[in-house]
This record gives C-alpha cells, structure tokens and sequence, in this order.
C-alpha cells in the first residue's frame, strides 16, 4: 500500500513539474519577439522615410514586434507580393492598388479581416475606401490612402498667357497649352507618364473619363474600341501639334514630377502627394502661389469633373504567421491619429479629419479639390485578369503615341487580344 502511494505521489510529482515547465516555456516563447515582413511602395504617396517612421512609433508601443520594411518600385509590387507567396518567406502585410484587390482575393493571397476590423474604422473612414476593399462582403484590406489623378498646372506660365483661372473643360486647357506655347513661355506645355507601364493606363483612364467613356459594358464586355478613341487622339494630337514633352512616353510619374518643379511645363497629371513636393524649396523651384491644382475637368458640353481611382489598401497575407500582430500594425498604420499625423503629404481617410482645422489648414484648395475628388472617383476594371489586360492596353496605346497605328486600329487590336486571355 505504501510502495503503491509512493508510486502515486511520485507520479503527481513528475506531472507537477512537467505542468510548471511547460508553463515556464511558453512564457519564455511568449516573451520573444515577432517578427513580420512588410511590402511597400518605393514612389508616391507616403514616403519611404514616413513610412519607417511609422513604424518605428508603433515597435515602441508594440514592443513584442518588429517590423521589417521593403519598398519597391509600383511596377514590381504586385510581382514580388506574389513571388514572395508562393515561396517559403511570404511577406505578412502588403500595399495593394485597387486593381489587385479581385485577383489577390479570389486566389486567397490575402486575408478576410471582416471580423477583425473595429466598428470604429468601418464607420469613421470614408465610404470609397470600403468600395475598393470589400470583394464579395469580406473586407480583404484597409484603406491607406484614396486619391486619383490630378490635374496640376503652374499658375505663372497662365497668368504670363493672360488666364487668371484654372481650365474649365479639355478644350480650353488645349487653348491655354497653344497661348503658352506661341508666347514663348514653355516649348512644350503638357508633360505626362507615358512610359508603358500602369502610369500610362492611369493617364488613358483619367482621359477615358473625362470624355464619358467606358473601359466596359454592364456585362463586363471590353467597348474600348468603340468609346476610347477620342480620349486616345487627344494625346496623339497633343504630340503631333508639339505641345506635349516628347519625353512623355518614357516618363513616370517621379519624372513628370521634375520636368513640373523645374519649371518645365504648364499642364501634367499626378497622385496627391506631388502637390506638397511642387512647392518644396529642396524639390522644386516652384513656390505654393505657382502651384495650381484642381479635378481633372471634361470635355465641353460633356461632365464637369473627372476622376479615375488610384487609392491603394494594405492587407494581411493569408499565409502569414502571426495574423493577429501584423493586423495590429496595418491598423496602426491607418489609424486617424497617424494618418492626421502624416497628413502634409497624403491625406487622411478619415471623414472627421476633413472637418479638422488643424488637418486642413494652408491646405485648403486641396482638401476642397480632394473632397470632390473622392466623390466622384471612377475605378479601373476590377477583374482576375487586369493585369494581363492592362499590359496589352499599354502596349497597343504607345503604338498609337509613336504612330505605328492610329487609335482605331491600336484599341481594336488590343480588344481583340484581351478577349483571348
């Protein structure tokens, strides 16, 4: 009876002390720290110094994390998100563009966050940025930033030319364009990314919409031949009449950005966070009383505005490892207190942030441009298969601009390759 108690008692002794040692290696495992990688963007927007900041703030107050940031230029993010996916060290969060959202969700690279998203962001930040972020009634990201094409324009070389205002339809910006050029105040007035890459589809659309034109039907049917082709002779007559940098068709935004702050044109396209650069004593020779910005506008007799979507979310990559920390941080990352924080440079989704003096102060033309912007802002197709899509679209369009075919032919030809993906 004794051996057998002693049997017992040393049993309940060793699973005790098994109990307290795992307790004391999970402890241990729990006070180590997580590691997460983040995909940005190396261009527009929130810079990469902005964004390390960040994210430094948020490791002191998340002192269990640390972040590793990565920036890549736009045309290879959507590459390297997905390389990085199907290898063995996916990245945890990632900046995705609008465009991606369908693709990324339907193929299970990102994450529905529905769940995790606090009742306070679904109702606090403006209604697009759920638009772009919602596929199929799961929110796969949040919304970082919204914004769209711009169209900026330096308020001397106009008023040189005898305008005191900004160009209220297409034809009146062309008007302008010829004034400039024939006084001798810039050889070549407008200045847009053209180069084959998104940027050049994003310039096309902004165009596409200010004629009333449509990428699609109802029913998803590609009618770019048919509705897109004065949108594209308006940039081959702008070449031909000499009043667009011939440089465009090489250019990124970055590039349209220099030739603009340089004093180099009178009229080019770019995201928000030009309009702060445009004046920087350190970026430009420009100062904020040159620097004219405002909504695209259409043509005559057409709609007064337009404004084609270029907002980009972050999200959590469904591989990830630590779900629950990398969440933490993209809500960090687009919290109002941040975002009101870095709002020199981009602006806030927040709806309370544009009713916020301290947000909009000195820059109020352009939060008042912004607002129309974003209610008004058009999307890009959203499909599986845009990317491919857009490739071909870039590829029949700089035809058209180095005049290997006219637009009929280049947009016929480029439907006709899109509908055999």
């Amino acid at each position: 009876m004794k051996k057998s108690l002693m049997i017992i008692g040393c049993v309940f002794i060793f699973v005790h002390l098994f109990a307290v040692g795992a307790k004391e290696e999970n402890k241990g495992q729990s006070g180590e720290k997580v590691l997460i990688r983040f995909l940005g963007m190396a261009q527009a927007a929130y810079s990469e110094q902005n964004v390390n900041d960040m994210t430094t703030d948020f490791m002191k107050k998340h002192q269990n994390i640390v972040v590793q940031t990565e920036f890549v230029p736009y045309e290879e993010l959507r590459n390297k998100t997905m390389l990085a996916y199907g290898s063995n060290n996916p990245y945890d969060a990632v900046l995705v563009d609008d465009i991606w959202y369908a693709e990324y969700a339907e193929k299970g690279i990102i994450s529905d966050i529905t769940s995790q998203v606090p009742q306070k962001y679904k109702e606090g930040v403006l209604g697009g940025g759920w638009n772009f972020t919602t596929k199929k009634q799961k929110i796969v990201g949040l919304p970082w930033f919204l914004d769209c094409m711009y169209l900026f324009y330096n308020k001397d070389m106009l008023a040189r030319a005898g305008y005191i205002k900004g160009p209220k339809d297409i034809e009146e910006m062309v008007e302008m364009a010829k004034t400039i050029k024939a006084k001798g105040i810039c050889e070549y007035p407008f200045a847009f990314s053209l180069a084959q890459a998104e940027a050049l589809i994003c310039v096309y659309s902004n165009l596409l919409e200010a004629y009333g034109a449509e990428y699609q039907d109802k029913d998803g049917n590609w009618i770019i031949d048919k509705t897109g082709i004065k949108p594209l002779e308006f940039l081959i007559r702008l070449k031909d009449d000499k009043l667009l940098n011939p440089n465009s068709i090489e250019y990124l935004e970055e590039d349209v950005r220099r030739v603009f702050s340089g004093g180099d044109c009178a009229f080019t396209m770019n995201w928000l966070y030009m309009y702060a650069l445009a004046s920087d004593p350190t970026e430009s020779k420009l100062t904020k009383e040159q620097v004219g910005i405002s909504v695209l506008p259409g043509i005559k007799g057409g709609k007064k505005y337009a404004a084609m979507s270029g907002s980009m979310g972050l999200s959590v990559v469904s591989k990830t490892k630590h779900p629950k920390e990398t969440m933490e941080y993209i809500l960090y990352l687009c919290s109002k207190e941040v975002q009101d924080k870095y709002s020199n440079l981009q602006l806030p989704v927040w709806t309370a942030s544009y009713d916020d003096p301290a947000i909009i102060s000195d820059k109020e033309e352009l939060a008042a441009t912004a607002k129309i912007a974003f209610n008004i802002m058009n999307a890009r197709p959203s499909s599986v298969n845009y990317q491919e899509a857009s490739a071909i679209l870039q590829q029949y369009i700089q035809k058209a601009l180095y005049g290997e075919l006219n637009a009929q032919a280049a947009l016929s030809k480029a439907v006709a390759a899109i509908n055999k993906l």
